[in-house]
């Protein structure tokens, strides 16, 4: 601590530069910075004892010269960068009440320079760290409101002109970050009350004159917005989203270095939370501006920031979805403790314990451990520790979900207790996350009770907290949120072996899936969420059987197969290469403008009437606002399936492309055109794999047990693609005793004398490696073979299968084209296209024989002049992106 002497000296330099530098405030960190000693508590104790003293004692005109230089000083020390930010804003709040108190007392003064004192001891206050921080925002409120009195009296715009309006927009700007970040009241209310101050903040101001000024205001509009509780969750972060991204539209890093990294760090927690589009690309773009951020909050020049930013960045790794699970934890891990060395409970109790939190739910997931759990427990309790119900309620109601969570899952100690103080600690967390208050919290809090009501065996208070959860948590709505809930909903209930309940939890589930994957552009990513939730078709179709519901079991079969399917169909252009028909044209145009004003819908600002009702405080609003927009939607997704329809019955293969055929029982049987023939639909589970019977008049279900994904799918991938990939002489060689093992795996001779009596034709449809199988050549009793007792139809599905029945018969006699043999070495080519040209009369001139023949231009020119071609030689299958084989 500096005496006495040397704060005085600096104190009368630094008030003279600040006068002298008015108008360019950064001129005098030099000089701060070379006196950073004496910037300490000694300081601010000095300095309002001489302000106190100085104001009162010298004659008034002296006083006025004094008063406005501790105003600038106070201005130049709030935005210093460097020294401790807490003792700088005290220096700053400690200069701005004494300036406050002289200008009331000095009525010659103009009123603006009090109101602008007022503005920014509002902004000090805003972000002071030291004291209470509820009464630090209660007065920040109060003096934003006492400056905008002035800023609003029709005088004031009189007497100074324009400047007044930039010092309103300055003061709206203050109230709506003091009311963003208030304790007091209700948070919800709070921040209704910010967005109105925000946006009539950039409503005063003009973008073209003041630019930067335009886009701060932007910028915290936006950060409003991806903090509000009442309104959609996912219609706020996308404004939340638009609005930085306007902001970042002025700010760049060269010109606006500080303001470009804060807003790319909002707009990295806003991605990280956004609910609209694909979950894993939101959390990389979430990393990508974190990282940008970083570039300039360093954590030499921008310590509290440098922290904030890390911990931010830790929490994205924490919940990546792209590389290695555990080393994304590993990397978030290091992180929030690389964060801890800066925001210390001492010098920011606030944001150290959102990174003792945040750290605890990482240590939550690393993994199973007893040494993991106890970590993430101790992070939260550390966390209570400045989080109370009365400072911090929202903080507070998270943080007690947390760690109900882990004390849920905890091994060690006596288990009945962990599972009690979980219940208590969602309990604590439901008297804040009320239904009204807080939907989207509520809804994730009925999550973490259906999970601890089951661990004490009240199934059906579990199952009660998941259907709750789920009228929030819509598949429309909340994609990925009902995609868990209804997850869970349903192995809640399978385990209990309550199967028609798990059906209703699973089929919620599969319809969150299929809605995340429409919202997805990316082609490999819709294929990694499939992969994802794969488990989710295969535990629907088991408890399916369980319950006796085949139909569903099959439905939900094809539900998968046509899924895939249309994946891979949309790749591809639509009618690439032809004309659209006009009645065709016309309804793909009503069905993307109806996709378009859905969209709309979900973006859309609220009504006035809305408006109006948060600002008067209506925290029944969110509940009521999101049934209205559910409502809407709902009508417009009707109205679309009306046009789907219609599309249908004119091109059912385009309808299928740009949205899934839901499967239907009945119209499966129906393409059962003769009572000798039946489908068999193979499906193989984690344990079993099932041979479903399909005939005109019933369904049976054949199950080979303990012939699932990890026994014959992998057997076949073994011992008959790997080998003859790697070894074609020893795949030969081993055929035979393959399929005769594959025959007895199956049960070919059990299913054929159970379920394939007075049936002469197959169509098979098979799954995953079985797709590689030649069923024909499966042997059975008597020295015969599939392929001698049954005409055999293929097709990848009863979707594919429908396209080409409802295709029909092409009118007149056709022309027919072979390519065989093209690389000479499959001498059964050659011998199939000759039997072939006999039966069709193909003349020498449409037959490609050879390499010499069979050219890629020859074999254009052929398809060009005829209308079907058959092709007999050699294949490639690309078995990780199938539009790739060859």
């Amino acid at each position: 601590m500096a005496n006495i002497t040397a704060y005085q000296n600096f104190l009368l330099k630094v008030l003279q530069a600040s006068l002298q530098r008015i108008d360019k405030p950064q001129g005098v960190y030099p000089l701060l910075q070379v006196n950073l000693s004496k910037l300490d508590d000694g300081f601010v104790e000095y300095f309002y004892t001489w302000a106190a003293f100085t104001l009162s004692t010298v004659e008034p005109r002296q006083a006025q010269d004094i008063a406005i230089a501790i105003k600038a000083f106070s201005d130049v020390i709030k935005n210093f960068p460097l020294g401790n930010r807490a003792v700088n804003l005290e220096i700053a709040i400690t200069g701005y009440e004494a300036a406050a108190n002289f200008f009331t007392r000095a009525p010659l003064l103009p009123e603006l320079l009090w109101g602008e004192t007022q503005c920014n001891l509002s902004l000090a206050y805003n972000n002071r760290i030291r004291g209470n921080k509820a009464e630090n925002l209660e007065t920040a409120i109060s003096a934003g409101k006492k400056s905008l009195e002035i800023f609003t009296r029709k005088e004031s715009h009189t007497i100074l002109g324009a400047n007044v309006q930039i010092l309103q927009a300055s003061v709206q700007n203050n109230l709506g970050l003091a009311y963003r970040n208030r304790i007091y009241g209700e948070q919800a209310d709070n921040i209704e009350q910010a967005i109105c101050y925000f946006k009539a903040a950039f409503e005063l101001l003009n973008r073209e004159t003041l630019a930067s000024e335009w886009a701060k205001f932007q910028h915290n509009l936006g950060n409003a917005y991806a903090y509000r509780i009442l309104g959609d969750r996912a219609e706020n972060l996308e404004k939340a989203i638009k609005y930085i991204e306007e902001a970042l539209e002025v700010y760049t890093k060269e010109t606006l270095p500080k303001d470009w990294a804060n807003a790319q760090n909002t707009l990295g927690f806003t991605y990280h939370e956004r609910i609209r589009g694909d979950r894993a690309e939101n959390l990389e773009k979430a990393i990508t501006c974190y990282q940008a951020a970083l570039q300039v909050l360093t954590r030499e020049a921008f310590p509290q920031f440098w922290a904030q930013t890390q911990m931010n960045l830790a929490s994205v790794y924490r919940d990546r979805i792209f590389g290695n699970r555990s080393k994304n934890l590993e990397m978030a891990i290091e992180t929030y403790e690389s964060a801890l060395q800066v925001s210390t409970k001492e010098a920011f109790p606030e944001q150290w314990a959102m990174t003792q939190n945040n750290l605890g739910m990482a240590y939550s997931r690393r993994c199973d451990s007893a040494e993991n759990q106890e970590r993430a427990i101790a992070a939260y309790k550390a966390a209570l520790q400045v989080y109370t119900r009365n400072g911090f309620p929202m903080d507070w109601a998270r943080t007690q979900k947390n760690l109900g969570l882990a004390y849920s899952i905890r091994i060690s100690g006596n288990r009945q207790e962990n599972l009690e103080k979980a219940m208590t600690a969602y309990q604590a967390a439901s008297q804040i996350f009320t239904r009204d208050a807080f939907t989207y919290y509520w809804a994730k809090n009925q999550n973490n009770l259906a999970i601890a009501y089951t661990s004490q065996g009240q199934i059906d208070e579990a199952i009660a907290c998941c259907r709750s959860a789920l009228e929030v948590f819509t598949p429309t709505a909340f994609p990925s949120e009902c995609f868990i809930t209804a997850r869970q909903f349903g192995e809640i209930a399978a385990r209990a072996k309550r199967w028609a309940e798990s059906i209703e939890g699973y089929s919620v589930a599969i319809e969150a899936v299929e809605t995340s994957r429409t919202w997805t552009i990316s082609e490999s990513r819709r294929q990694e969420i499939l992969a994802e939730a794969f488990d989710i078709y295969h535990n629907l179709v088991q408890v399916c059987i369980n319950a006796g519901q085949l139909e569903k079991a099959i439905e939900t079969i094809e539900r998968s197969r046509s899924k895939r399917l249309v994946d891979l169909m949309a790749s591809n252009d639509l009618y690439q290469g032809g004309e659209i028909p006009p009645e065709v044209k016309e309804l793909l145009q009503q069905f993307d403008n109806l996709q378009q004003r859905i969209d709309q819908e979900r973006l859309s600002s609220n009504s006035a009437d809305s408006q109006e009702a948060m600002r008067v405080g209506t925290s029944t609003l969110d509940r009521t606002v999101f049934q209205a927009k559910t409502q809407v939607i709902a009508s417009l997704e009707a109205e679309k399936q009306q046009v789907w329809q219609q599309l249908r019955r004119l091109d059912p293969v385009l309808a299928g492309e740009i949205q899934v055929i839901t499967p239907d029982f009945s119209a499966m049987q129906k393409l059962i055109d003769q009572p000798n023939t039946a489908i068999l639909s193979f499906y193989s589970t984690s344990n079993d794999t099932h041979i479903f019977v399909l005939r005109q008049n019933q369904i049976a279900c054949h199950t080979c047990t303990g012939e699932g994904i990890a026994t014959l799918q992998s057997w076949i991938l073994q011992n008959w693609l790997k080998l003859y990939v790697e070894d074609g002489n020893i795949w030969k060689s081993q055929i035979s005793n393959f399929l005769v093992e594959l025959a007895e795996r199956l049960q070919i001779n059990d299913l054929i004398s159970q379920h394939l009596q007075n049936i002469t034709e197959l169509i098979l449809v098979p799954h995953l490696a079985l797709h590689q199988i030649p069923f024909g050549a499966l042997p059975l009793e008597e020295d015969k073979y599939l392929g001698d007792k049954f005409l055999i139809r293929y097709t990848p599905s009863c979707q594919v299968l429908e396209f080409c029945q409802q295709r029909g018969e092409v009118e007149g006699n056709l022309t027919y084209g072979i390519v065989e043999d093209a690389t000479e070495d499959l001498p059964f080519a050659s011998f199939e296209g000759e039997q072939i040209a006999k039966i069709y009369n193909i003349p020498e001139s449409d037959r490609l024989r050879g390499r010499s023949q069979a050219t890629t231009s020859n074999y254009r020119q052929l398809a060009s002049r005829v209308q079907a071609l058959h092709s007999s030689h050699h294949a490639e299958s690309c078995l990780d992106n199938p539009l790739n084989g060859a």
